[in-house]
């Protein structure tokens, strides 16, 4: 046991040092990027990896450490070169994705089969890991020809705005919902899990407020009260346990896919403006990874399927 928290410490130490440093060095690329649809993907990258060093800092100190890693000097080379602004996106494109050749990339994969008595560390890094994956994906999808458009979508802000704005409600409640659940779950691996989707959906409402401000729009959509108090109080309900609380959200999407449909399809009328487009789907992913996981959690919890992290 001592061994291995040893080793979960140092690993969420090296993370959250890591995810800081990808952050702030995105952040740089973003002020200087001049290309719409990459920028897009890049804020909700930049978003998601400052929420990963908060995750698990904060996993680190409710186990007794403080932080205290430095960034390797390869890593803080490759974050200079992305925060130049004097080197060309495509470029800093190139060397990001030679960093990771392989198709599947799995940055846990290996320390998460070790885990056996931190559940909950487990599944923070197993869907932590959900979202380092999706960036990558949609960082080859975008090396492979990077979309152009001469207009700044303008004329699909009519359209497109109260969309976002509902869109941002939404997932702003889902923040809260979220973390109303965390509160009373009894399963230290789902509550790993969950930590991590109240804060991918707290990014997302995030991103979409500032891209509405961008557009010329103020957030001013909420979720009615009724429902709100209904689904606080469901989940935040000692009485129903875990599992159903899972599949009363897994009865709303046939399938994993289904949970980004409406993403989709606003993403997808998208012409103009590729910098919304290509923030919409990442947000998408985001989407599909959380329902894909509290499907294999409830899979296994259920008994039907192998423990998540022998899935993974």
């Amino acid at each position: 046991m001592a061994s291995e928290q040893a080793r979960v410490v140092a690993l969420l130490d090296e993370l959250q040092a890591a995810e800081r440093a990808g952050a702030a060095a995105l952040e740089q690329w973003i002020r200087s990027c001049r290309e719409p649809a990459l920028r897009g993907g890049l804020r909700v990258v930049a978003a998601r990896d400052a929420a990963h060093a908060t995750l698990a800092e904060e996993r680190l100190r409710r186990l007794g450490a403080s932080p205290s890693a430095e960034v390797s000097r390869a890593l803080t080379t490759l974050c200079g070169l992305l925060a130049a602004a004097d080197v060309s996106d495509r470029s800093k494109l190139a060397v990001l994705l030679a960093r990771f050749p392989g198709e599947v990339y799995d940055p846990f994969a290996e320390v998460v089969r070790s885990i056996e008595d931190d559940g909950e560390t487990r599944a923070l890094l197993e869907t932590i890991g959900d979202d380092e994956r999706a960036s990558l994906r949609w960082l080859r999808e975008v090396g492979e020809g990077l979309p152009q458009v001469d207009d700044d979508g303008g004329a699909e802000r009519e359209t497109v705005i109260p969309l976002l704005d509902a869109l941002r409600a939404a997932e702003a409640a889902a923040e809260e919902v979220f973390g109303a659940w965390i509160a009373v779950c009894a399963s230290p691996g789902l509550r790993g899990g969950l930590r991590t989707i109240a804060a991918r959906e707290g990014t997302h409402a995030r991103l979409l407020a500032e891209r509405l401000r961008e557009l010329g729009a103020a957030p001013t959509r909420t979720l009615s009260a009724g429902l709100r108090r209904a689904a606080l109080g469901y989940v935040g309900a000692s009485g129903v346990s875990d599992v159903e609380k899972i599949a009363r959200v897994l009865a709303r999407y046939p399938d994993d896919r289904s949970a980004s449909a409406a993403l989709d399809a606003l993403a997808g009328g998208l012409c103009e403006d590729l910098e919304t487009r290509e923030l919409l789907r990442l947000v998408a992913a985001g989407e599909v990874a959380t329902i894909a996981w509290l499907r294999a959690y409830h899979a296994a919890a259920e008994g039907t399927a192998r423990p998540l992290a022998a899935v993974r």
